[in-house]
């Protein structure tokens, strides 16, 4: 399969918006897993495959959505508390479905390997209260395996902490940097305002959370709006009316075929 091009947070003028597949194709896949991304890049027309990482007991950063082990696997606790021998261990499939008890917790490093540039990734750093490891260490190490893979050019760092998005562009100031808005703590502010301390390009949001005014100080600043999680056909068809430039979805492989086909140049 041909390599996709540098990633561009804004489709070009007239394609349609990116289709972007989250934690894989994880409505028909257990997610975060070897499984779910190669249904997303042996599906055409998927342009990015969302994941997120977070650290092993000695640091190695692996592909994993809790902060906690018991939804997605046969462990238990913290995967803080793991190391990756003993996370490699772990069925990371059956709760989704018996078929894919051999599914294991990759890696960023080997999720890279298996995406292979044929889709870019946006690697969503997870921050969550009360886990322990120095300050700065996951946006280190995630930027190393970047760096290791070439992947500098092929992807986006997003991340709801304002701490880690600053990290990351302290560390790199060329790599593009995607806010997750928190209605919570965000509330009230515009993409805008959100980007501006860590020059990011691409605002990411609930389908919920959007509004019209949030899109018009998006538009006007030249940053991208990315909107999860359209799992129907009539929410993504609304997004696509909207202007949005990327539609999140767990069933990216269906959106495809619904979407005006508008592929990127590779």
């Amino acid at each position: 399969m041909p390599v996709i091009g540098p990633f561009e947070p804004l489709p070009p003028q007239g394609r349609s918006p990116y289709i972007i597949a989250h934690r894989g194709v994880s409505g028909k896949a257990p997610e975060n897993t070897f499984a779910s991304f190669g249904k997303a890049i042996n599906t055409p027309g998927i342009d990015m495959i969302e994941l997120d990482v977070r650290l092993s007991k000695e640091d190695e950063v692996i592909v994993l959505h809790d902060r906690t082990l018991q939804r997605t696997t046969t462990g238990n606790g913290p995967a803080r508390q793991y190391t990756l021998g003993e996370l490699k261990r772990l069925d990371a499939g059956s709760w989704f479905d018996p078929r894919f008890r051999d599914e294991r917790i990759p890696t960023l490093r080997e999720a890279f390997s298996q995406i292979g540039k044929r889709c870019w990734i946006n690697v969503e750093l997870k921050h969550d209260a009360g886990t322990r490891h120095p300050v700065g260490m996951l946006e280190r190490k995630v930027l190393d395996a970047i760096s290791e893979a070439g992947y500098e050019r092929h992807v986006l760092c997003s991340s709801f902490s304002s701490g880690v998005r600053s990290r990351i562009r302290q560390l790199d100031g060329a790599i593009k940097i995607g806010v997750i808005y928190n209605l919570y703590r965000d509330f009230g502010r515009l993409p805008s305002s959100l980007a501006a301390p860590s020059s990011a390009c691409v605002f990411v949001c609930a389908k919920y959370e959007l509004n019209s005014r949030m899109v018009r100080d998006a538009r006007a600043h030249g940053i991208a709006v990315y909107v999860y999680t359209l799992n129907s056909v009539h929410d993504a068809r609304r997004m696509v009316d909207l202007g949005i430039s990327g539609l999140m979805s767990d069933n990216a492989d269906d959106l495809v075929a619904d979407i005006p086909e508008n592929p990127l140049p590779t």
